[in-house]
């Protein structure tokens, strides 16, 4: 017993020791250096016993994520003495440490660390035995320079006293000390088998190392993953994460800046690690990269660069600098795996030819070969192959074929084999006689060593006696050069049913078979083996020898286990010596498996890809990479290799692989031909397309290719090449950079449309149209239809192009250009090389043309400047063209040689073009120019030669030849149907500049114009023989262009306008200017042009025969720069996004008219439209007239559109909008026409209304099914039903007896009543006050004096109309002032009986009942009688009436005629003011209805004009229950936010006709985010307020009401901004993201403010709803804050008792709980919802006041409270407490989290800790957290912190 207590003291005792011994040597979990990276294998053997086994520490209580057995922390190496100076550089002699043990056998004791100083910008050190020489890898280098005077670096090191004086050592560089290589992390291990070195990284923008199949550019040091690298055939797609076929030691860190803020410093290192064994590497935090090999030395390179181009050049001038390819191996290649037969490539090379197809090479792959034996033609399927290669070389296409480098194992027929045996060219077993023998294609083969001279002459030999004999061909392809064995250590091969052979290569256990490390590259493998995988699968056994005999051993130098990743090295050049003796060119190599420095000998493809999006976008990663590593020659396959393509996916990644530098379409047997030719005619046109963009900049490729032979620069670099110091570029691989100066912005997702392109800088131009792109420092979404790869240029930059031809052979021959690219400041320079395409080194012969170019806007010239002109051929090239982007004008001339040439813009678009220059190449030449001294405009060919684009000379009824050609106009019938037919020459029409311009002050122009064709041309006779044109600045951001008659006064709109002039200013430029430019026929144009990308928002050049200024037609065409088109109104449009194709013209005049669907005109004015721009700018333009008008959208070229505007009377007055947001459009609007209205709290809430309740107990019926089903409401309305004969100001006496009641228990239970009032007045109601007070006023629209048709009936002038009361009416003059007082004191005189809260002025266009038949539809007597307007009165039948609806201006309305007067002598008539009346009504109304009780009041108007929005909302009209009203609705709430008037709604469930249970449970939903939100219906219909449904249907109403309720405070707040600042409220997703093109058309959802998305379902039946979100945000479902990790197009579920409400992060919401009216809502306790963006931020406000009074901000009578979240941090602030009434009981309750990363540990609130689960939870599925019950006083800050 004492035995045993004594044992179990020993053992606690030992443990605690243990455990104390380990705490004082553990290594902070960060800091650990994994001691079993291969514990992740099932084979790997992996325990605590294993660990410590390795002489680690283990940790048993290791969180996940840790490293759990790691090394000690004094592991390393101990410096044994002073270090030694040599020649240039140190050396340092170690010894391991010893007090810990070794973690593999064999550990190298005693280690030598030489530094060389190698040049001022490259530092070498290596590692070594100082003992046993080890294998270093053998291939050469540069090597160093002299003595190194000038060193960028510093090599420091240090022994640690702590860790048992470890060595440590680290690379600095001298400039700012930044530490590029550091050790001190320990992990030093030097074994015989194992060699791992640990540093730190400067920081964590390290890139390269390969080859692997990375899915980013950037690595993710967090992610802790380690990497293989180790040759060897596996697809880029078979798996993730894998090694491939080459091996790339070499990896580049981008600096950050020194206060460790992730901000990159813009300088760049690299390292290689010299070293060709199997090795892998792995990233941690720290950060830092530990690197593992099981062979040879640790042998380091580091380039200082410092910029990223600097690196690579230092990288590839020590390995070999990239081989400048052959001319023509830059052109389009085409391949595939099983052509079967000489046939099917027959075939497949014609039809490309034929459909157009640049071709430059054909392949043949292994299926030429006679059963895929190297140097054999199948002589069944491929007879003719070599008559058919010569074929094509004769037309220019040149060939390549494939060579395996395994030899079949057939010693009797196949004589390569025979030769090598006896030549000893195999490689062998370790007994030095037996051949080693593994599977292929072939069979049983064998695998040259080519390590070995005699192999290399064998291999040349062969290859030229093939070229000689057989076949010829113009490169090679070598292919399987890992080398790739078949099912090594595996039973039998694959392919043994193809071969008949079951042999299979098995490598027998030894050291370097399995070594006690075998690297990620076979222990990656492990789990989808049933055995742990081998270095040798795949490939052949690590114990081979290769090499000559070394006279010191007597043996091969190498062992396959050190030069395995060599092999396709070793390779190549023998093959490119072989290549270039048998052609006597440059010829072209082309290896699968590659190593540091192939590149100066070969290209490259990236192996065998698959047919996915996801391998279409690595691509790109790959490409950038082995430019790094000196192989800028490289690219995909094509459309994939294995697999089936799409059309769509091929057609996107032909555009991408056009620009790829090595570009070929290649695919695998057993799949279908994806070559070009193979898919529809729609898809060749659109590869075609690309291919010939490429065959264009063939010249600047082979520049580039120059530069990297010359200079080492990359052909393709990542953006962070050219931006160093722009963190955004550093892990940017969708798009890339061509050179310097070009931005490939590939599609590489399906369906995609767009790209999101980042812009780093300035001066970015669209290739196709010359347009700046208008953006900097910001990701922009571009447009990229199916036929378009988007593609930017860099100003700066002279591009050379050459003219395109089928191929190269061809296009050599054609006409060079230039494309110059100005930069900020009007400069650009470039280059060209040009050789024969093909000689071998033309460089070092001097055997080239090399010329600079120079364009200097200062100088004013362009200069060619050539330097070397040994290319004879270039005297037989010209120079023919120059396309100029950037520059504004188009220059008169430019001259060169003494010649003087004119420019013209390349049809629309912005690129000016000088063609037919046909200037030699071998001279030096200056171009100059001349400035344009007036803007003389040519319009695109297509406006003369398409009859589409016809100016209409007879718009009006009736043409006849006769009638057209008195006009003076051309008549033409041959273009058939849809075509005008008599039409305006362009030489006719328009105004020409009468005199020179005026300045009247700094800021307003003024032009005289007179017409063009006074005497010959005229579409009605009295044109306006002189105008002024007025052209009014408004600061940086509004023009005004007034065109008036010179001579006599005519009508102008009586609304007054907030337009103040006055000049832009130094510190806010102007963002746009006007022009007035010129046709050749003379006429005048207006323009008006963004000063930042030069893009035209407005302009009448092209049309500018179709200005008419006549006295009763004003017309105008212009086109706009996009087709995003939105707004004028008020119109029933099919779409938010007006429809241009097959377009209608919409007439603009107010009238009673229900929303049919069609063009109808409705009730209000509005011409005002937005465009967006497709670089995502946006602006605005109004047109301020008030006569009846019409609009006509229409497609133009080059995605433009164009608007013809007609009008009949007034003048023009158009006022632009430079915008450039969306909402700043709206903003500059409102501060013209006046920011929105206030509306009072209560109008937020739910409103019920319907025509024909009849009787109170109805109406009081329908409030109590809303109520009893606890639905909240808060107004109640009374329609003309409730009147005494319709009359207004009266009720019905019986069927409404009580109603002044029951609207005081409106009142007192929290809700309001509104009154309906209508503008006709019964002028024959026997008692009724209202008309005789107004007639004794004499306040009614009156006959004019000259012409007054009813004067016999009425004794007076006042025009008399039919309504909806029962005797004839009048109508108020409400321009009149007695009139407005009239109708306050009556409005005043009302509510002292009836106490309603707000005014709902309907019928005030004014409607007036079927005027001009033969008597109204409700007239109540027997004899006709109805309001007549002469016809013979040119105002009423004016020759040109607008495409309005009706067979007259007056139908249902007054008689044109009828005259209105301002009191103060100013007369106006009906024809100029009729779409004035709703909005003279307004003006009177709003200060009436705030005059009964001095409350903010609310009136809701049905006919609106612009400023109308500051005193009143308005309903959509009278709509239809049916299910594309609930569309329509949409786009009515969006059109209306943009002509500010926010406070708008339409009818829900439908005015006219029976709604389905289904559909107004649909449109309460939608009606629910409608601002102004009421339920009206119409006469004789079913009703339909909210709780007269199924139980079901009531409840999911409830909900909805109750969600809007919820968010009054929001929506109230959203008013306030609006109020204050301008905007909207409802937007479209186009108006908050304009940069992103799916946007665009968007119109089934919509956003409350910029974060609210509501997406209701709109079609019946469907209970899904496809919502677009955009990838660039953060998005939440509303109601459980779940994120949506799908971004994109997405369906989510819709029941029917859901609507689809999402958050964007970014935003605090404020919500109040609801109730059942805003009285008692008001009173709940508020909380908010934080929605977390990707940077983890949010923000929001809220407004609040008392809800009623009037101008509460304007008296500063508000509280504004202020909320953010930023770094874990949420500030609750009260910016202004102005109203302390707020009730000190309305709590803020609750605050919701969504998309925080994780649960919080603790949470304070005001320096007081939070308790978990009682006041604070965190869904962890959701990532929600839920604060509650924290009751805070909203007069107070509050500060919560997470932690």
């Amino acid at each position: 017993m004492i035995k045993l207590r004594f044992s179990l003291l020993f053992f606690i005792l030992f443990q605690f020791t243990t455990s104390i011994s380990i705490h004082k040597r553990s290594v902070e979990p960060n800091k650990r250096i994994d001691c079993f990276p291969d514990a992740g294998s099932p084979y790997s053997g992996y325990s605590k016993e294993a660990c410590l086994a390795r002489h680690c520490l283990y940790d048993e209580w290791t969180p996940p994520g840790t490293i759990q057995c790691y090394l000690s922390p004094n592991y390393g190496y101990i410096l044994k003495e002073n270090p030694q100076q040599t020649q240039n550089g140190m050396r340092l002699r170690l010894r391991r440490n010893q007090a810990v043990g070794s973690m593999f056998p064999n550990a190298i004791e005693n280690v030598v660390l030489d530094v060389q100083y190698y040049t001022d910008d490259i530092l070498r050190f290596k590692l070594y035995d100082e003992d046993t020489e080890r294998y270093e890898v053998p291939i050469p280098l540069t090597p160093p320079s002299g003595q190194v005077l000038s060193p960028q670096y510093e090599f420091i090191h240090e022994s640690n006293s702590v860790d048992d004086n470890l060595l440590s050592f680290a690379v600095k560089r001298r400039t700012n000390q930044a530490t590029l290589f550091d050790t001190s992390l320990g992990g030093l291990i030097l074994n015989d088998q194992f060699l791992q070195i640990v540093t730190r990284l400067q920081s964590s923008h390290v890139y390269g190392f390969g080859e692997n199949n990375h899915e980013t550019l950037k690595h993710n040091v967090n992610e802790q993953r380690t990497w293989g690298i180790f040759a060897r055939d596996q697809g880029t797609h078979w798996a993730k994460n894998t090694n491939h076929y080459g091996s790339h030691p070499f990896y580049l860190v981008m600096e950050q800046q020194s206060d460790s803020s992730d901000t990159p410093s813009g300088n760049m290192h690299g390292v290689l690690l010299l070293n060709s064994n199997a090795m892998d590497y792995s990233f941690s935090a720290n950060p830092s990269v530990t690197i593992r090999t099981i062979g040879g030395i640790l042998d380091f390179f580091v380039f200082l660069g410092p910029k990223p181009e600097q690196v690579v050049q230092q990288y590839t001038w020590l390995v070999g600098r990239s081989i400048l390819p052959p001319y023509w191996s830059l052109g389009f290649q085409l391949a595939r795996w099983d052509y079967a037969n000489i046939t099917h490539m027959q075939m497949v090379v014609q039809r490309n030819l034929d459909a157009g197809i640049p071709l430059d090479i054909q392949y043949a792959d292994i299926d030429y070969m006679d059963a895929e034996k190297d140097f054999t033609i199948d002589p069944i399927n491929f007879r003719g192959l070599k008559e058919y290669f010569h074929e094509l070389n004769q037309n220019g296409v040149r060939t390549i074929v494939i060579l395996d480098p395994g030899t079949i194992d057939d010693q009797m027929y196949y004589q390569p084999t025979i030769d090598g045996i006896r030549e000893d060219v195999f490689i062998k077993w370790d007994d030095g006689q037996t051949l080693m023998k593994g599977a292929c294609w072939p069979g049983e083969v064998f695998f040259p060593d080519y390590f070995t001279n005699r192999t290399q002459v064998w291999w040349s030999r062969w290859i030229n006696d093939f070229y000689r004999v057989n076949l010829t061909f113009d490169g090679l392809w070598i292919d399987m050069n890992e080398p790739a064995l078949f099912d090594t250590n595996e039973e039998h091969p694959w392919n043994s049913v193809d071969t008949g052979s079951n042999h299979t290569l098995k490598c027998p256990n030894s050291r370097f078979d399995d070594p006690p490390y075998r690297t990620k590259a076979a222990f990656g493998y492990d789990s989808n083996m049933n055995r742990a995988s081998r270095l040798s699968d795949r490939t052949l056994c690590m114990s081979a020898q290769q090499g000559d005999i070394d006279i010191r051993t007597g043996k091969p130098k190498y062992r396959h286990y050190d030069v395995h990743n060599l092999y396709g090295w070793s390779q190549t050049k023998p093959t490119l010596d072989a290549m270039q003796k048998a052609t006597g060119k440059r010829s072209l190599v082309l290896p699968r498996s590659t190593f540091v420095g192939s590149g100066q000998w070969s290209g490259h493809w990236l192996g065998d890809n698959g047919a996915t999006w996801a391998q279409m976008k690595q691509s790109l990663i790959g490409m950038i990479e082995f430019n790094w590593f000196g192989i800028p020659f490289n690219g995909a396959d094509i459309c994939g290799f294995d697999g089936r393509p799409s059309e769509e996916m091929c057609i996107r990644w032909m555009q991408l692989g056009a620009f790829y530098p090595f570009s070929r379409n290649h695919n695998a047997w057993r799949t279908l031909d994806q070559d070009p030719a193979s898919w529809s005619s729609y898809a060749v046109n659109i590869m075609v397309s690309a291919l010939r963009i490429r065959y264009t900049l063939l010249p600047y490729y082979y520049t580039l290719f120059y530069k990297a032979h010359t200079q080492g620069s990359t052909v393709i670099r990542p953006l962070f090449h050219e931006y160093p110091t722009d963190k955004a570029t550093l892990d940017i691989s969708s798009q890339f950079l061509i050179g310097s100066h070009m931005m490939i912005l590939p599609v590489t997702d399906e369906g995609a449309q767009i790209v999101h392109a980042y812009i780093p800088s300035t001066h970015w131009y669209n290739y196709y149209t010359g347009s700046r792109i208008f953006a900097q420092k910001q990701t922009m979404s571009i447009a990229a239809p199916l036929e378009t790869i988007p593609i930017l240029l860099r100003g700066g930059a002279i591009i050379p192009t050459q003219e395109f031809a089928n191929n190269t052979k061809f296009s050599r021959k054609q006409p060079f250009g230039l494309i110059v690219v100005l930069d900020v400041n009007g400069n650009a320079t470039g280059d060209l090389f040009y050789d024969d395409g093909d000689s071998i080194d033309t460089i070092n012969t001097n055997s080239y043309f090399y010329a600079n170019f120079t364009w200097s806007s200062k100088d004013g010239q362009l200069t060619v400047d050539i330097i070397q002109n040994n290319y004879l051929e270039m005297s037989n090239l010209i120079l023919d063209s120059l396309s100029i982007y950037g520059m504004d004008e188009v220059p008169s001339t430019i001259t060169v040689d003494n010649k003087i040439f004119q420019p013209n813009k390349r049809m629309n678009t912005e690129i000016i073009e000088l063609k037919g220059l046909r200037l030699s190449m071998n001279k030096n030449y200056t171009f100059t120019w001349k400035a344009t001294e007036n803007s003389t405009v040519q319009p695109p060919s297509i406006v003369t030669s398409d009859p589409k684009y016809r100016i209409d000379c007879f718009p009006d009824p009736n043409p006849s030849e006769s009638a057209c050609v008195a006009r003076g106009c051309i008549w033409d019938l041959s273009q058939g149907p849809g075509i005008v037919a008599c039409y305006i020459p362009k030489a006719k029409g328009g105004y020409r500049l009468a005199q020179d311009p005026e300045q009247l002050s700094d800021s307003v122009t003024q032009y005289s114009l007179s017409r063009l064709s006074s005497s010959n041309f005229s579409l009605h006779g009295n044109d306006i023989e002189r105008l002024n044109v007025q052209v009014s600045i408004s600061g940086s951001d509004k023009i005004r262009l007034t065109i008036r008659d010179a001579n006599v006064e005519r009508y102008e709109v009586p609304v007054p306008l907030q337009w103040h002039s006055n000049a832009p200013t130094s510190s806010s430029p102007a963002q746009f200017h006007f022009e007035l430019t010129e046709t050749r026929h003379g006429q005048v144009g207006f323009r008006i042009r963004r000063n930042n990308t030069r893009s035209i928002i407005f302009d009448t050049s092209f049309f500018a025969e179709g200005f008419i200024y006549d006295d009763k037609y004003l017309q105008f065409i212009t086109t706009t720069p996009s087709r995003n088109v939105y707004g004028f109104g008020e119109n029933t449009h099919p779409s938010f996004r007006h429809t241009l194709k097959d377009s209608r013209r919409y007439g603009v005049f107010a009238r009673d008219q229900q929303p049919y669907g069609g063009n109808e005109n409705l009730y209000g004015t509005h011409p005002f439209y937005m465009g967006i721009e497709d670089d995502g700018q946006a602006f605005g333009v109004l047109i301020f007239n008030s006569n009846a008008q019409d609009y006509k959208f229409d497609e133009f070229a080059e995605n433009q559109a164009t608007l013809t505007y007609r009008t009949i009377g007034g003048i023009l007055d158009i006022f632009f909008f430079a915008g450039s947001t969306p909402e700043q459009v709206i903003r500059q609007y409102q501060t013209l026409i006046g920011r929105p209205i206030m509306p009072p709290y209560w109008g937020l809430g739910f409103q019920l209304c319907r025509y024909g309740y009849d009787t109170l107990d109805n109406m009081k019926a329908a409030m109590m099914r809303t109520l009893n089903g606890n639905i909240p409401l808060d107004v109640m309305y009374g329609d003309i039903d409730y009147f005494h004969n319709r009359l207004d100001f009266t009720w019905d006496p019986v069927n409404f007896n009580g109603l002044p009641e029951y609207v005081d228990w409106l009142h007192k239970n929290g809700m309001k009543f509104i009154t309906i009032l209508d503008p006709a007045i019964d002028s024959e109601e026997k008692n009724y006050d209202v008309f005789t007070r107004g007639q004794e006023k004499d306040i009614w629209i009156k006959w004019p004096e000259r012409r007054n048709i009813q004067f016999s009936e009425t004794g007076n002038r006042n025009m008399l109309g039919y309504v909806w009361p029962n005797g004839k009416t009048v109508f108020p003059d409400f321009f009149y002032p007695p009139a407005q007082e009239w109708w306050k004191s009556e409005i005043l005189r009302y509510y002292s009986k009836l106490k309603f809260d707000g005014l709902w002025i309907d019928m005030n266009e004014p409607a007036n009942f079927d005027t001009n038949q033969r008597r109204p539809f409700n007239y109540n007597r027997p004899e006709d009688w109805n309001l007549h307007c002469p016809k013979d009165e040119p105002l009423e039948t004016p020759k040109y009436k607008t495409a309005i609806l009706g067979e007259y201006l007056s139908d249902k309305t007054m008689c044109m005629i009828g005259e209105q007067t301002d009191g103060q002598g100013k007369i106006y008539k009906h024809y100029d003011v009729h779409n004035l009346y709703g909005w003279s009504e307004t003006v009177a109304s709003l200060p009436a209805a705030r005059a009964t009780e001095n409350k903010r009041s609310i009136v809701i108007s049905r006919s609106t004009f612009p400023t109308s929005g500051t005193m009143s909302g308005h309903w959509l009209g009278d709509n239809s229950a049916r299910w594309s009203h609930l569309k329509y609705n949409i786009i009515g709430i969006l059109e209306f936010n943009l002509f500010g008037i926010p406070y708008v709604g339409a009818d829900i469930c439908g005015f006219e006709g029976e709604t389905t249970e289904q559909m107004c449970q649909r449109w309460m939903q939608l009606g629910a985010f409608n601002p102004f939100f009421r339920n009206h219906n119409g006469l004789r219909f079913r009703d339909h307020d909210p709780g007269n449904f199924s139980p079901a249907v009531v409840d999911s109403n409830r909900r909805v009401v109750e969600t809007r309720y919820t968010l009054n405070p929001y929506l109230y707040t959203l008013f306030y901004q609006v109020h204050r600042s301008g905007g909207t409220i409802v937007r479209s997703m186009a108006h908050e993201f304009p940069t992103i093109p799916e946007c665009w058309p968007l119109d089934e959802q919509f956003l409350w403010g910029s974060h609210l998305l509501v997406a209701p379902v709109i079609y019946e039946g469907h209970t899904t709803k496809d919502v677009y979100l955009p990838t660039t945000e953060r998005w939440f479902n509303y109601y459980t804050g779940e994120e949506h990790q799908k971004l994109g197009q997405i369906t989510v579920p819709a029941p029917l008792d859901y609507l689809p409400l999402f958050l964007r992060g970014g935003t605090i919401i404020p919500h109040q709980r609801s109730a059942m009216n805003t009285v008692l809502s008001r009173k709940k306790p508020f909380y908010l919802v934080v929605a977390l963006d990707k940077r983890g931020k949010a923000q929001g406000d809220l407004y609040w006041d008392d809800g009623e009074s009037i101008d509460t901000f304007e008296r500063s009578q508000y509280n504004h409270f202020i909320f953010t979240y930023n770094s874990q941090r949420l500030m609750l602030e009260p910016w202004s407490y102005d109203y302390p009434q707020m009730d000190k009981e309305i709590k803020l309750e609750e605050i919701k989290i969504f998309g925080l990363s994780g649960r919080p540990s603790t949470i304070t609130w005001n320096g007081q800790s939070l308790i978990p689960t009682t006041q604070w939870t965190f869904d962890e599925q959701k990532n929600v957290l839920n604060m509650k019950a924290l009751a805070l006083d909203m007069a107070s800050s509050h500060k919560f912190t997470m932690s």
